[in-house]
C-alpha cells in the first residue's frame, strides 16, 4: 500500500511533482512537415497530438508505467519525485542535435479543505494539457522558444483530494528549453500537495530529502590539491552515503557518515580523480537504499581538472617556444580521446598506432544525419583528408565513408532538405562556407548529390560567400563580439582557409581576419582568461576560466591559460602549417602596463541571404586593464530589450576569481536556456564604464518571473571578502573590488550557488562596481574605508557617485554618462582605440605597434 508525503504550496505554485519522462522520440521523415521555426514545430506537434492523457490510476513514486503515446510503440517510464527550484519550473531542458518530439507527464494531488473555483495559471515553452480529476480543463497550443508563456483557465476543486495531471510537449530542434510551472491562483493557505510513494517510512524519506536539499558545493571545478567537499550550512546528523561518481556510474569515492554530527564531508583531493565531469550523489546508507528501498537521492554536479593553469607569462615569445607549445598542445588533445579532433591530433603527431576509427566513423554518421554542428566536424574531416589522406597509415576503412559523406552533405540553407543544422549565426556561416570551398576543391569534377552540381560550382559559391563574410569582419568586426565560445569556431574555419584554400584572395583575407581576431583576444584577456564582455557565451565558460574554449588557444599562442577539453581551435591552429602567428600579438596579450584603456566599436549591416535578418547592428565596448585586474563592459547595449547570450560586463582577477551581474530568466544553468541563470539577461541593462568604475541600471518588467538581479561572487576564489554596510568587498592579490546595489545585496546560503551568489531584489535597481589596487588605495581595509567614505547616491534609475580617483560619475536609465559633469562618449568610438592600435571603422588598413614592433593589416583585397 503506497504511503503519502505532504508539501505546502509556494505562493500557489506546486513545487513537488511526480514526473515521468522526458520521452524523446526522433521525428521520422522530417521533410513531410512544412514551415519553419514555430510553424514547423506546430505542424509536427499536431501530427503527434493525442487527446487522451496517457495516465490511468494513481501515479506512485518509483512505479513503472507504460505509455503508448501518439500511436507509437509502448515506452516504459518511471514516476520520479521532482522538486522545483525558486523559478517554480519542472525543468527538463536539453540539447537535441536532431529533431525530436518530446513528451513529459507530471502528476500531483491537491488536498483542499473546501471546494473552490480557482484560476490555474500554466506556464510552458510549448503545447500542454491539464486534467483535473480526469477531466480536461485547459490547453496551451503555442510554442515560445526561450521565455515561457503563461495561459490561465478556470477550474473547480472539490473538497478533499484532487488529482492533477499535466502533459507538456515540445518539438526539439537544437537547444530545447522545456519547462512547466503550475500556479493555483487564490488558493487557500491550508491547501496541500500530496504525493503517493512506495518508499517507506515516508517520514524518513522526507527527512533525507530535506537534508539533501541543504547540501552544497562551494565551487563547480576542483583542481590540483583542492579537496572535493560537500557542505551544509548547519551541523546535521543522519546516517547517509555520499558518492563521487562519473555520469555513467563509475564510483571513485564513497563516504558514510554513520550518523555522526557533521557539517562537511571530504571526498578526496582533485588530483586523486581522473579529469572530467562528476556526480556527487547523496543517498541513504547502502543497506537502507538497496535492501529497504529508501531510494532517495540528490545529485550535485562538479568537474575535476588535472591540467595546471598558467597565469604567469613565459619569459619571452619566440618561434622556438611556440613550436614547443604546439607539440604540447597536440599531445594534450591526443590523450583526451574526445572524438574526431583527438584522432586528428594523433595523426599530426604521427601516432598512427593509437588512431581509433570508431570516433571518426561515429562523426561521419552524425554528419550524414545532418545533426546540428555538423559543419564544425565536416571542417575537421576535410582538413584531415587534405593533410593525411596520402599517408600510408591512413585507415582504408575511412576512405569510402568520407567520400560519400562529403558528396552528400548539405552545404548551405538554400539547398533542399529540412534538418536541425544552424546556418545563420556568424560562426556557422563561415564554417559552412569553409566546408563548401574545401569540398569543392577536393572533388572539383564530382557531382554533389544534394543539388546535383559539381565541386567546382560549390567551390565558386563558397569562395564568394566566404569573401563576403571575411570583408565584413575585416571592416566592421564581429557581431558575436569577443565570444569566448564562438571565437573558437571562427578560428576553426579561418585556420583551415589560411592553410588549405587554393584561392589566394580567400587564404590571404582569412589570415588577416584571423590576425585581427587574435589581436582582439589578446587586448581583452587577462592572465590567460578572455574575461571580456561577450556577444555570446555559456554559463560554465564565464564562471571559470578552466573550461573556457579560448583558454587552450591562449595557452598555445602566448603561454597563459590551460589546455582543456575544448580542442577544436587548438588542434586547428597547431595543424595550420601555412599560418604564421605574429608574435607581436603574444607580446600584447602578456603586456600589463599600469593602466590600459581600450575602446572598440563593431558594426555592420545584416543581410537576409546569410543572417535571416535585416538592419544595422552596433556594439561599443571598453576594457580597463591593470597589473591586478581587468574590468570590461559593453556600453549602452539595447537597454530594455530581451537578452539572449550576451555577457554585458565582468571583473577578472584570475581563472576562478570573476564577478559579474545579470538578470536571470530562470535558475537553471542548462545551455538550452538562453538566457539562463548566469549567461545572458532576461532584460538587458543599461551599462556605462569609466575606467575603474562601472554602473549597470536594470529596469525589470512588473511581471518579471524572478524579480531580482544577482551577482556571481565566488567567495572561495578570493583571498579575502567581506559583506557590510550594503557593500560586497573582495581582494585577490593586490586587486580590490567593491560592489553594491540600490536595494542592497544578500548572500545566497542555499542552492547550487550557495556562497557564490549575491541577490538584489527589486524591479528598478542600479548596481555600482568600483575597482582598486594596493598601489593606489593602500591595504584592503583602507580600500573599504575609502569606499564607505565616498558620497554616493543610488536611486531606482540612476546614480551619482564620487570615485576613488577624485572624480564624479553620473549615469542613469536615460541621459549621458557624466564624468566631472562633462559628457563622456559611450558610443561610436573608433573601430579600435588602445595603446597598440587606433583605426577608424571601415578602414582598409590597421597598424599594430608594441615596443619596437610594427604589424600592418591590409583589408583592401
Amino acid at each position: 500500500m503506497p504511503q503519502e508525503i505532504t508539501y505546502s504550496l509556494t505562493n500557489g505554485f506546486i513545487h513537488n511533482w511526480l514526473v515521468a519522462g522526458p520521452l524523446a522520440q526522433p521525428v521520422e521523415q522530417l521533410a513531410q512537415f512544412s514551415g519553419e521555426g514555430a510553424a514547423l514545430k506546430t505542424n509536427i506537434a499536431q501530427h503527434y497530438y493525442c487527446a487522451e492523457p496517457g495516465i490511468a490510476g494513481l501515479p506512485v513514486e518509483l512505479e513503472k508505467v507504460t505509455f503508448a503515446h501518439n500511436a507509437r510503440a509502448p515506452q516504459e517510464l518511471t514516476w520520479r519525485a521532482f522538486i522545483c527550484d525558486d523559478d517554480h519550473f519542472v525543468d527538463v531542458s536539453a540539447f537535441y542535435h536532431t529533431c525530436h518530439h518530446v513528451t513529459v507527464w507530471a502528476a500531483a494531488q491537491v488536498e483542499c479543505t473546501q471546494a473552490a473555483d480557482v484560476a490555474l495559471q500554466l506556464t510552458t515553452n510549448g503545447p500542454a494539457d491539464v486534467w483535473l480529476n480526469g477531466q480536461h480543463v485547459g490547453r496551451c497550443d503555442q510554442f515560445h522558444h526561450q521565455i515561457p508563456h503563461t495561459v490561465s483557465f478556470d477550474a473547480h476543486f472539490e473538497a478533499g483530494r484532487n488529482q492533477l495531471w499535466v502533459r507538456f510537449e515540445t518539438v526539439a530542434i537544437r537547444e530545447n528549453p522545456n519547462v512547466m510551472a503550475l500556479q493555483i491562483a487564490d488558493c487557500q493557505p491550508d491547501w496541500r500537495v500530496v504525493l503517493a510513494t512506495n518508499i517507506e517510512p515516508a517520514k524518513l524519506r522526507q527527512q533525507l530529502e530535506t537534508l539533501f536539499a541543504q547540501a552544497y558545493l562551494d565551487r563547480d571545478i576542483f583542481t590540483s590539491d583542492e579537496v572535493v567537499t560537500i557542505e551544509w550550512p548547519v551541523e546535521v546528523q543522519q546516517n547517509i552515503c555520499i558518492r563521487m561518481q562519473t555520469p555513467d556510474g563509475r564510483i571513485h569515492s564513497e563516504r558514510h557518515t554513520n550518523a555522526k554530527p557533521l557539517s562537511s564531508v571530504r571526498l578526496g583531493k582533485a588530483y586523486q580523480f581522473p579529469e572530467g565531469p562528476y556526480h556527487i550523489v547523496l543517498m541513504a546508507d547502502p543497506e537502507s537504499y538497496y535492501v529497504r528501498n529508501m531510494r532517495v537521492q540528490r545529485v550535485l554536479e562538479c568537474r575535476v581538472v588535472n591540467n595546471q593553469y598558467a597565469i604567469q607569462p613565459p619569459d619571452a615569445h619566440t618561434p622556438e617556444a611556440y613550436a614547443t607549445r604546439r607539440i604540447e598542445a597536440l599531445r594534450d588533445a591526443a590523450r583526451r580521446e574526445s572524438g574526431l579532433f583527438s584522432q586528428i591530433a594523433k595523426m599530426a603527431l604521427g601516432w598512427w598506432d593509437l588512431v581509433k576509427t570508431g570516433p571518426i566513423l561515429a562523426q561521419i554518421e552524425s554528419i550524414n544525419a545532418r545533426s546540428d554542428c555538423s559543419d564544425f566536424y565536416m571542417v575537421g574531416l576535410l582538413g584531415m583528408i587534405y593533410r593525411f589522406w596520402e599517408e600510408p597509415q591512413f585507415p582504408n576503412e575511412l576512405r569510402q565513408p568520407l567520400q560519400d559523406c562529403i558528396l552528400n552533405f548539405k552545404y548551405w540553407m538554400d539547398e533542399p532538405g529540412n534538418d536541425a543544422m544552424c546556418y545563420w549565426s556568424e560562426n556557422h556561416q563561415i564554417l559552412f562556407h569553409t566546408c563548401e570551398i574545401l569540398a569543392g576543391q577536393l572533388f572539383e569534377d564530382d557531382l554533389f548529390s544534394n543539388v546535383n552540381q559539381p565541386g567546382a560550382w560549390h567551390r565558386e559559391k563558397g569562395e564568394r560567400m566566404a569573401l563576403s563574410w571575411l570583408r565584413k569582419r575585416a571592416a566592421g568586426g564581429f557581431r558575436e563580439w569577443d565570444s569566448n565560445t564562438y571565437f573558437e569556431e571562427d578560428i576553426l574555419a579561418l585556420t583551415h582557409l589560411v592553410d588549405l584554400a587554393e584561392s589566394d584572395d580567400v587564404a590571404e583575407m582569412a589570415a588577416i581576419v584571423l590576425d585581427k581576431l587574435l589581436l582582439i583576444l589578446a587586448v581583452n584577456s587577462y592572465g590567460g582568461l578572455f574575461g571580456s564582455t561577450h556577444g555570446r557565451t555559456y554559463a560554465p565558460y564565464i564562471k571559470s576560466g578552466y573550461l573556457e574554449p579560448t583558454s587552450g588557444i591562449s595557452r598555445l599562442l602566448w603561454g597563459m591559460g590551460i589546455y582543456n577539453e575544448r580542442i577544436l581551435g587548438v588542434v586547428s591552429i597547431a595543424c595550420a602549417a601555412n599560418y604564421t602567428f605574429p608574435l607581436i600579438i603574444a607580446d600584447i596579450a602578456t603586456d600589463l602596463p599600469d593602466e590600459m584603456w581600450s575602446r572598440e566599436h563593431h558594426a555592420g549591416q545584416l543581410e537576409p541571404w546569410c543572417d535571416l535578418a535585416e538592419g544595422y547592428w552596433a556594439v561599443n565596448k571598453v576594457t580597463y586593464k591593470t597589473p591586478d585586474y581587468m574590468l570590461c563592459s559593453v556600453q549602452d547595449y539595447l537597454p530594455g530589450a530581451s537578452g539572449y547570450q550576451q555577457h554585458i560586463w565582468q571583473v577578472t582577477f584570475g581563472p576562478d576569481a570573476v564577478i559579474f551581474v545579470n538578470h536571470p530568466a530562470c535558475v537553471s544553468e542548462d545551455g538550452s536556456h538562453r538566457p539562463n541563470a548566469w549567461h545572458g539577461n532576461a532584460i538587458l541593462p543599461r551599462v556605462a564604464q569609466w575606467k575603474d568604475v562601472l554602473v549597470a541600471v536594470h529596469q525589470l518588467p512588473a511581471e518579471d518571473w524572478l524579480g531580482f538581479t544577482h551577482a556571481y561572487f565566488p567567495a572561495y576564489a578570493f583571498d579575502e571578502s567581506a559583506l557590510h554596510d550594503g557593500w560586497a568587498f573582495a581582494r585577490v592579490g593586490e586587486g580590490y573590488v567593491a560592489l553594491t546595489a540600490t536595494h542592497g545585496v544578500q548572500q545566497a546560503t542555499r542552492g547550487r550557488n550557495a556562497y557564490r551568489e549575491l541577490r538584489s531584489h527589486g524591479a528598478q535597481n542600479v548596481w555600482l562596481c568600483m575597482m582598486g589596487r594596493a598601489a593606489q588605495d593602500g591595504s584592503f581595509a583602507q580600500f573599504q574605508e575609502k569606499i564607505l567614505a565616498l558620497d554616493i547616491s543610488l536611486e531606482a534609475h540612476s546614480v551619482h557617485a564620487d570615485t576613488l580617483r577624485g572624480e564624479t560619475i553620473d549615469f542613469g536609465w536615460e541621459g549621458p554618462l557624466l564624468v566631472n559633469e562633462r559628457e563622456m562618449s559611450i558610443a561610436n568610438f573608433n573601430h579600435m582605440e588602445n595603446p597598440y592600435c587606433t583605426v577608424a571603422l571601415g578602414s582598409n588598413q590597421m597598424e599594430i605597434r608594441q615596443g619596437d614592433q610594427l604589424m600592418r593589416l591590409d583589408f583592401s583585397a
